[in-house]
């Protein structure tokens, strides 16, 4: 029996109209090979943009088994809920000025 093991965690989300939608997908290997967990925020910034919180409130871990080519697929799925936070401006504005000094090279600097 083949056992394939997905590297990725898939990021789903329930869209307005009740369904489910996969809204990223990240090597397990990027997230240190730790699959977020309840209550755990996933914070996108977007440089001179803004930024979106999502906050971790499921997560599955799915054998799948087809019994017509006797192989299995094992996957990792977290459910993700978008979170408004008033201080979303001042997290942003910590974020940027930590990636401006240290990850960012400025060839102005």
């Amino acid at each position: 029996m083949p056992t394939s093991i997905d590297e990725l965690v898939y990021f789903i989300e329930r869209q307005n109209d009740g369904k489910y939608q996969i809204e990223g997908e990240h090597l397990l290997a990027d997230l240190g090979n730790t699959v977020p967990g309840f209550g755990d925020r996933i914070t996108l910034t977007i440089h001179d943009a803004g930024i979106s919180i999502m906050e971790v409130v499921g997560r599955h871990f799915v054998r799948h088994y087809d019994e017509a080519s006797d192989s299995e697929w094992i996957a990792w799925f977290i459910i993700v809920q978008a979170v408004d936070l008033p201080e979303a401006d001042d997290l942003f504005d910590v974020i940027n000025e930590h990636y401006r000094r240290w990850v960012r090279a400025h060839p102005d600097e």
